[in-house]
């Protein structure tokens, strides 16, 4: 039985996992001694979404003997929103083979999205092999074309600012932004500027690429400053978004 559940989430075909709405990740960190994979959820659209997720993993030994854990949970996705739901961690030297699988389900429990990663012990080391998704309509934060060496320079987040809210605001946006794990080649400027009511009114601005997509007068509330980031941080991934789609949109055609 369990070997069947393993075939069926292995194999489950993408042809009905359309990840046109959400987007079910997991992304792999390595260091000297584990592997860690991070399950995240994002969502493309404008609207949220309560949903529930589930996070398997398939451990086959040596003597070929398979057990299984699974992990889950109902979470609420707001628009434009990334969001990490777990996070496990893998000794390198494990031996065998580990399959990790991740399903979003919608409201009706129905299957939406879903993503897939095997490690396959050979030697002394682990091998991992990532599913390769092939929807023209996925809609990624990263560039498509990689180039041949596998190097790829990811966009950075720049400070400007002149007060200690432009500061404070930036921490807030930045420590979101590594927390979602955002990967762009795509440059974020955070700007501040006086905005010409007296010496302590000022304005930050939050440009993707150069492009305005969040601006506010910057007030001194850590309450205001937080919610602030997360307006600019959602507007932020839906302008990725929108870039990665008019570019997936130019290669089609």
């Amino acid at each position: 039985m369990l070997v069947t559940l393993i075939f069926f989430f292995c194999n489950f075909s993408y042809a009905q996992l359309y990840n046109k709405e959400v987007v079910a990740k997991i992304n792999i960190e390595k260091n000297s001694e584990f592997f860690t994979f991070h399950a995240s959820a994002e969502n493309l659209m404008a609207s949220g979404y309560s949903l529930r997720y589930e996070l398997m993993s398939f451990k086959t030994d040596l003597n070929n003997n398979t057990s299984k854990n699974t992990q889950g949970n109902r979470f609420v996705l707001k628009p434009h929103e990334k969001l990490i739901l777990s996070s496990i961690s893998l000794n390198r030297n494990e031996e065998g083979k580990i399959i990790l699988v991740m399903v979003i389900y919608d409201q009706d429990d129905k299957p939406i999205s879903q993503d897939r990663v095997v490690l396959n012990y050979k030697g002394d080391q682990l091998e991992v092999e990532v599913l390769k998704k092939a929807e023209p309509k996925q809609i990624a934060i990263s560039d498509q074309a990689k180039p041949q060496d596998g190097f790829v320079i990811n966009g950075l987040v720049i400070e400007n600012t002149i007060t200690k809210a432009g500061r404070d605001f930036y921490r807030y946006f930045y420590s979101d932004y590594r927390n979602k794990q955002i990967k762009t080649s795509k440059n974020i400027l955070i700007e501040e500027v006086l905005a010409g009511f007296g010496i302590r009114s000022s304005k930050i601005s939050v440009k993707v690429d150069n492009q305005l997509v969040w601006q506010f007068f910057a007030q001194p509330k850590q309450d205001f400053l937080k919610k602030m980031a997360d307006l600019a941080m959602s507007r932020t991934i839906s302008k990725l978004q929108q870039i990665e789609k008019q570019k997936n949109n130019f290669i089609h055609y």
